[in-house]
């Protein structure tokens, strides 16, 4: 039976795993080709999600569209995202996940630059094609994250889930800042910014096409065949008496909820905040707030993943449930910074970005880690599955209803046109992360009772997996810990 590997190995050894079979190795370098290939869709990906929420003054002005519709434009992209997960998820554990991805990638790239086209009187049909983009980029997020853990182990299955979410802070900061600068120079024509990553995104087929392999699933434990797969409805069983996954879960909702409507809302709140303050609508414009803003939440993210995966790496030995408590660390620490960057962001934009910037470093602790978590929480063969209801989870209840859900409150709440109460009606409405964030806080501290036990129980499925050729014929049950093993 192959070893395998328990994360104190040296990297060299963990970083990649084909001693068991010559026919199931993958070279080193071709490894590493499809890291920074799959990183760089991530980085188009999050840049695509956000390029719009870095001119929203353009978009609203061009399709006359209030707050409430501005955040349906976030909503309608990720009820699609999140409908199409499952069906991503379900092929993912059981097709070749190298042209499920290319798929994706194509639909993508060809709505991305549609949209781009769509006049202002067809803000409904713009909103379809955002719907449809989430279609495209639903076949990648749930399977790329599965490849990287089928590849490492170990510490270095650590770094490189880190490396691959440095992504998230930074593909978003882009997007603010192409989204603003792209405009700008395009004299306000707004549309060009959105056919900048289609043009990166048709590379990115080409490269995933010549240099990637898919290894087979449970490479990196060192599984020495192929992984046979159980019926959907098993697999769905197994992850929802997960006591790990489902409050893993549960927490990175929260994060998600908070992420989604500050991205989406905060340069808004920033510029009618300015425009009140000086009474002038263009107020904002002497500041370049959105560029700002883009560079201080791709900063502020890199070095919260940083940190996070740092701060775990030295203390997993000597506490081994210490990935749900550093995100829970992170949702608590969150909101007094995000409290005052609210209240300040009409006082001092500088200091109201400082606020912000220690705010999104506490909420991207968690980036790399919740993957993490998840891969180690769940049986190789039922990653891809994983992932889907993770993002049904997550997104669903968190970023994909959130732009809405503040939008709606900042509508009901104003009665007047005037810039100083449509700034007062968006602030309220924001203030709802800080109760989410407590909320997020309060389910990872839950799943560190449970993380322990949830790993011995997949190495433990993995032996009996390699003992009856590929079955798992028990293991897929996670039994709640004793109070012994909680402590």
């Amino acid at each position: 039976m192959s070893k395998i590997p328990t994360g104190s190995e040296p990297q060299e050894e963990t970083a990649i795993i084909g001693e068991c079979d010559t026919r199931l190795q993958i070279s080193r370098g071709r490894a590493y080709a499809t890291v920074a290939i799959l990183l760089l869709i991530n980085a188009l990906n999050y840049m695509d999600r956000f390029t719009i929420a870095g001119i929203p003054s353009y978009v609203q002005e061009f399709y006359s569209i209030n707050d409430a519709e501005m955040g349906l434009l976030q909503t309608m992209f990720f009820v699609s995202y999140t409908a199409l997960s499952p069906i991503a998820g379900y092929f993912g554990d059981r097709w070749r996940r190298k042209y499920i991805i290319m798929a994706g990638l194509v639909l993508w790239v060809a709505v991305t630059l549609a949209s781009s086209f769509i006049p202002g009187n067809l803000f409904y049909l713009f909103l379809f094609t955002r719907c449809l983009v989430g279609v495209g980029e639903a076949s990648y997020s749930t399977i790329a994250p599965t490849i990287l853990t089928d590849l490492f182990a170990g510490s270095a299955r650590t770094n490189v889930l880190g490396l691959f979410y440095f992504a998230v802070p930074v593909g978003s900061g882009l997007g603010y800042v192409v989204g603003s600068a792209v405009t700008d120079l395009a004299g306000g024509r707004w549309q060009w910014s959105l056919r900048v990553t289609p043009a990166l995104g048709l590379l990115c087929i080409i490269l995933l096409g010549l240099l990637h392999k898919d290894p087979p699933r449970g490479l990196a434990e060192g599984v020495s065949h192929e992984l046979r797969t159980t019926p959907w409805l098993v697999d769905l069983k197994y992850l929802f008496c997960n006591p790990t996954f489902m409050l893993i879960s549960g927490g990175f909702t929260g994060a998600c909820f908070i992420l989604g409507s500050m991205t989406w809302f905060a340069v808004n709140l920033i510029q009618l905040g300015l425009s009140a303050k000086y009474d002038n609508p263009f107020a904002w414009q002497m500041y370049n707030v959105p560029f700002i803003f883009g560079v201080c939440v791709c900063v502020a993210g890199i070095v919260g993943v940083i940190t996070g995966v740092s701060v775990a790496r030295r203390l997993r030995p000597r506490i081994p449930k210490v990935d749900p408590l550093i995100c829970a660390a992170g949702a608590y620490i969150c909101v007094p910074f995000l409290f005052f960057a609210l209240v300040t962001s009409s006082v001092n934009f500088y200091l109201c970005l400082v606020l912000v910037f220690i705010a999104e470093i506490a909420l991207c602790l968690n980036w790399a880690l919740v993957p993490d978590v998840t891969m180690g929480a769940v049986i190789p063969s039922r990653r891809s599955t994983a992932f889907a209801v993770q993002m049904i989870i997550t997104h669903g209840l968190g970023d994909c209803i959130s732009p809405t859900i503040i939008g709606a409150i900042s509508v009901a709440i104003s009665d007047s046109k005037s810039l100083e109460m449509q700034y007062l009606s968006l602030q309220r409405a924001l203030f709802l992360n800080l109760f989410v964030s407590i909320l997020s806080g309060f389910l990872f501290s839950m799943a560190s009772l449970y993380v322990v036990q949830s790993k011995e129980a997949v190495r433990r499925a993995i032996q009996e997996a390699e003992l009856v050729d590929g079955t798992y014929e028990s293991g897929y049950e996670v039994t709640l810990p004793s109070a012994d093993h909680r402590a």
